[in-house]
C-alpha cells in the first residue's frame, strides 16, 4: 500500500504546472502589491518579452499607476529582443511569411489575407487528481484551465496556424518562458481536445493503476484520447505552416512540454456554427 500511495504523490508532483510569464497584467498586479521599481525593471529585463507595448496599453498601464521606468523597461526590452531577431518592433506586417515575434499564429479563412491573430499562452491556474489507483478507477493527474472557455475565440472551423522559430535562439525564450528546451518545429507541440467541467478546462497529464500491492499501469504525459492530428510544412527558415483537417466546436490548445517539464498551453475556442454565422 505504501508503494501506491507513494506512486500516487509521484504522478501528482511529476506534472509540472506551467511556469507564469510575465504580461502586462503581472506587472500592474506586482505594482500594486507595492515593489519597488528597482526590482521591477530587474525582472523585466531577466524575462521574455511578453508585454503588449501598443499606444493604448502603455495608455492603460500608466492611468493604473505603473511609473514611466516600468513602462520605459517594457518596451526596451521587447524592442531589444525583436530587433536582435530583424523583426519589426510592432508586427506591422500581414503576410505569414514575412519574420513575426516567435510564437504560434493563426488566420482564419475569413481572415485571407489580411490578418494573423497571435495566440498568448494561457495560465493554469493548477492540477486535480481523481479516483483511486485501482485499476477500475486509476488515479488521474489533471491540468486546469481557468474557464470553460478561452479568451481567444476562432469562427473558422479550418484556421490555418504558423509557427515562428529562431533557429539561432538556444532556448524558446519569447516563445513560452526562458531556459526551456530548444525546439526548431512544430513537432515539439501536441494539438489537444481541452473538456471543459465545473467552471475550468481539463487536461489530463499522466494515470498510474494497482492491483494489490503492485503498479500494473504508470502513464505520464498526454492522452492520446484528446489529441488532434495536424500535419506542418516549413516555408521557409524557421516559419511553419500548420493545417489539421475541420475542427469540432469546442476547447482546443497547442501545447509544448520543456526541459523543465512546465507545459505552455496556447489555447483557442472553436465557436459553433451559429455563432460563426453571427460574426
Amino acid at each position: 500500500m505504501k508503494k501506491i500511495i507513494w506512486a500516487a504523490v509521484l504522478l501528482a508532483c511529476s506534472v509540472s504546472v506551467q511556469a507564469e510569464t510575465m504580461t502586462n497584467d503581472g506587472v500592474l498586479s506586482l505594482v500594486k502589491q507595492g515593489l519597488g521599481d528597482e526590482l521591477l525593471v530587474a525582472k523585466i529585463n531577466s524575462e521574455p518579452c511578453n508585454y503588449d507595448t501598443s499606444i493604448s496599453s502603455v495608455i492603460a498601464l500608466k492611468n493604473a499607476g505603473v511609473s514611466e521606468r516600468i513602462l520605459a523597461a517594457m518596451v526596451s526590452r521587447c524592442a531589444s529582443i525583436n530587433a536582435s531577431r530583424g523583426i519589426a518592433g510592432d508586427d506591422a506586417s500581414t503576410d505569414p511569411l514575412v519574420r513575426h515575434s516567435p510564437g504560434i499564429y493563426l488566420v482564419q479563412d475569413w481572415q485571407k489575407p489580411s490578418g494573423l491573430t497571435h495566440l498568448v499562452a494561457a495560465k493554469s491556474s493548477g492540477m486535480k487528481t481523481s479516483g483511486n489507483g485501482s485499476i477500475i478507477f486509476p488515479l488521474v493527474a489533471k491540468m486546469l484551465l481557468p474557464g470553460e472557455t478561452s479568451a481567444r475565440t476562432v469562427l473558422s472551423t479550418s484556421p490555418t496556424f504558423y509557427f515562428y522559430f529562431d533557429k539561432n535562439d538556444a532556448a524558446v525564450s519569447d516563445f513560452g518562458q526562458q531556459h526551456s528546451e530548444a525546439v526548431n518545429s512544430p513537432d515539439a507541440f501536441s494539438l489537444v481536445r481541452l473538456k471543459p467541467k465545473k467552471g475550468n478546462r481539463e487536461l489530463e497529464m499522466g494515470r498510474m493503476s494497482a492491483f494489490g500491492s503492485s503498479i500494473v499501469g504508470f502513464r505520464k504525459g498526454l492522452s492520446l484520447k484528446s489529441a488532434v492530428p495536424f500535419t506542418s510544412t516549413e516555408q521557409k527558415g524557421g516559419i511553419f505552416e500548420a493545417r489539421t483537417g475541420p475542427l469540432e466546436p469546442g476547447e482546443y490548445a497547442f501545447v509544448f512540454t520543456g526541459g523543465d517539464e512546465a507545459s505552455r498551453i496556447y489555447d483557442f475556442t472553436i465557436a459553433p456554427p451559429a455563432s460563426a454565422g453571427s460574426r
